[in-house]
């Protein structure tokens, strides 16, 4: 149900091991990261100075949500590096003043759609709304590219087509294109007092500790008189809302999917900078790295022993080991069993069918969320052979070898 972008990266960095491991899983995530950082320090440069490159470099390299994912093995980097190369590619054009350069816009935005989807396309909302904002309705025609927009349709459309004919019309329409992507994107079910708050806090927490600067960074911008440098601080105010909103109206809210905001942010940060005249600036700035980084450090070496105890599968190895057996996962994610255990955890979605099976004699181990066994009739020959934790749910791995022959 995801685009295959981020499978590709992590299959073709394990490619010299011959393996995926923790170390190649999350490689790409991390080469993704850094990508942002220079990206973010070339348009610092370009739109502004050096002064206002390094900070917003430094800024987004620092912030929770680049760092967190930048250690993962989620698409999410992938889909953020390709944003703002995206937006790198629009500001190189002159704000679309050059054609050629539209068409390199086009197609990092259609790379950046298979990472995730649908978030790909939110640069070309951005930009959308920058060359609104700054010509009207009518300066639309300046984003007009044949030859990107084939582009764009050569690198998005073939993946649809192919999970369109292997996931079958029904699974298609209703699992992909509705669920995954249009209405957890595009729409909530639900509004109240916590979804309005909701999207303030992920936003927060992905830009700290840096986000606090945030509102002075707006407040000066909102202030600015001179036409150049405001022209260019337009297009970040609307990459910073346009982002937000769009994400924030979506069914599905996660603290990494404001990641788009992270570069956008830092970018007007380090503008607000190198428009200080604070004679101590630099060794403010260099003093606040160090600190965050340092924090970061302690945190990260507090906190990893806590987040590795969230999942425990010693007992499950010990059972595999006795009696090797297919594995089956009900109401658990099946990737975190199949990355940790190494090898094919497959999702079972209806536990009577896996019982049905049992009885005519599949062999196989089915790996059940406490959660969910409490909610079944569960046949006595089902036998409980070990229990553990993964991703700090509990669970319980069912044996049916009894029950074949009954």
């Amino acid at each position: 149900m995801k685009p295959p972008l981020g499978v590709w990266l992590i299959a073709l960095a394990s490619w010299p091991a011959g393996a995926v491991s923790v170390g190649t899983a999350v490689l790409p995530s991390l080469l993704e990261a850094i990508g942002v950082a220079l990206l973010t320090y070339w348009l610092g440069r370009r739109l502004f100075d050096p002064n206002a490159g390094v900070v917003a470099s430094l800024t987004v390299a620092t912030t929770v949500g680049v760092y967190s994912m930048a250690h993962s093995s989620m698409p999410d980097m992938a889909q953020l590096v390709a944003a703002t190369g995206a937006m790198a590619l629009y500001v190189a054009s002159r704000f679309g003043d050059d054609r050629a350069w539209l068409v390199a816009f086009y197609g990092i935005i259609g790379v950046g759609s298979l990472a995730k989807g649908a978030p790909g396309f939110i640069p070309l909302a951005v930009v959308v709304v920058d060359t609104i904002l700054t010509h009207g309705m009518v300066g639309l025609k300046r984003l007009v590219s044949i030859p990107g927009w084939i582009l764009l349709a050569a690198l998005a459309v073939p993946w649809w087509i192919v999970a369109a004919m292997s996931g079958g019309r029904t699974r298609f329409v209703q699992g992909f294109v509705l669920n995954d992507q249009l209405l957890f994107y595009f729409g909530r079910p639900v509004w109240g007092w916590r979804t309005t708050f909701e999207p303030i806090v992920h936003a927060v927490t992905v830009l700290l500790p840096w986000g606090l600067l945030v509102p002075f960074a707006v407040r000066r911008a909102l202030r600015e008189g001179d036409p150049a440098t405001l022209r260019r601080l337009r297009l970040l105010l609307s990459w910073l809302v346009t982002a937000f909103v769009l994400i924030a109206v979506s069914g599905r809210q996660r603290d990494r999917y404001y990641l788009a905001l992270c570069p956008a942010a830092a970018l007007l940060i380090g503008w607000w900078y190198s428009t200080l005249a604070w004679r101590w600036r630099a060794q403010a700035f260099a003093g606040a790295c160090i600190a965050v980084v340092a924090g970061g450090v302690v945190f990260v070496t507090l906190d990893t022993p806590r987040f590795n105890a969230t999942t425990d599968l010693h007992e499950v190895r010990a059972v595999l080991a006795r009696a090797p057996a297919d594995l089956f996962a009900y109401d658990l994610q099946d990737l975190a069993l199949s990355f940790n255990l190494d090898r094919p955890v497959m999702n079972d979605k209806d536990y009577q069918r896996f019982e049905a099976r049992a009885r005519q004699g599949q062999m196989a181990y089915l790996i059940i969320s406490d959660r969910a066994l409490r909610a079944q009739r569960v046949d006595p020959c089902m036998r409980r052979v070990a229990s553990g934790l993964v991703t700090e749910r509990p669970f319980t791995v069912l044996d049916p070898r009894g029950c074949s022959n009954r």
